[in-house]
């Protein structure tokens, strides 16, 4: 059995090992889905080329693809993956630098430093600070469940939380700029879902970077919950 499993880890280390095939995964982090003349410009690739990672990153099964009509997009396979690229961003071998140099610019690295998605929970330092809110607030408790008062909590936001979950209701996950834990799961899932449908969070310059807006300044507020420090962003929302 060992065996299979080497040759398998082999297979998807070498799928993701590729630079142009890392960029595009990166880039995926979003739990958005891409097209392949997007990724072609995330990862500094002709559209070919993208093309011909992707079909590979496909058939390996790190990636699905979606058909509307004459477009094709392709996004991360599930949790699993985005997971294993997280972790592999952890094992980075200058593990102080804060943002890989795959985000280029100085704004992009301070937005993704700030807040970010870490494929569909809060990543950065307003994930860190949703955590130790959380936590604090006995919402979760030090094992990492979700407590009775947790469950009031986020009903008393517009959450429903699942009695029998498929996975865990949270469990943590460590940031790989603030190098403490965050909170994933599915509590942190609906959460960062709920507060960019509600507006209360909108995307920055990065695809994958968030920001407060000033309603969800007011809102968070109200519930005890301050995500960022300094003004919101947008004085329109």
């Amino acid at each position: 059995m060992s065996a299979y499993w080497a040759e398998d880890l082999a297979l998807i280390a070498r799928a993701m090992g590729e630079a142009s095939r890392a960029r595009i995964l990166v880039a995926l982090m979003d739990a958005r889905a891409w097209t392949a003349s997007e990724l072609a410009g995330c990862a500094g690739i002709s559209k070919g080329t993208a093309t011909t990672h992707l079909n590979h990153l496909v058939d390996v099964g790190l990636l699905d693809e979606v058909r509307q009509g004459r477009h094709r997009y392709v996004r991360l396979k599930n949790q699993d993956v985005a997971d294993a690229v997280e972790a592999l961003v952890r094992l980075s071998p200058s593990p102080g630098r804060g943002v890989p140099s795959t985000y280029r610019g100085g704004k992009h690295k301070q937005e993704l430093q700030h807040g970010r998605t870490c494929y569909q929970h809060l990543a950065g330092a307003m994930g860190v600070k949703l955590a130790v809110f959380w936590q604090t607030q006995g919402f979760i408790t030090p094992a990492w469940d979700v407590s009775g008062a947790g469950f009031d909590w986020a009903e008393s936001i517009g959450l429903r939380l699942p009695q029998e979950p498929a996975r865990p209701l949270v469990r943590p996950c460590l940031d790989w700029t603030e190098r403490v834990d965050h909170a994933a799961g599915v509590l942190p899932d609906l959460f960062a879902q709920h507060a960019l449908s509600c507006g209360w969070l909108k995307r920055g310059s990065h695809p994958r970077s968030v920001v407060l807006t000033p309603l969800g300044g007011r809102q968070l507020a109200g519930c005890g919950l301050e995500l960022v420090l300094g003004a919101p962003v947008d004085a329109e929302l």
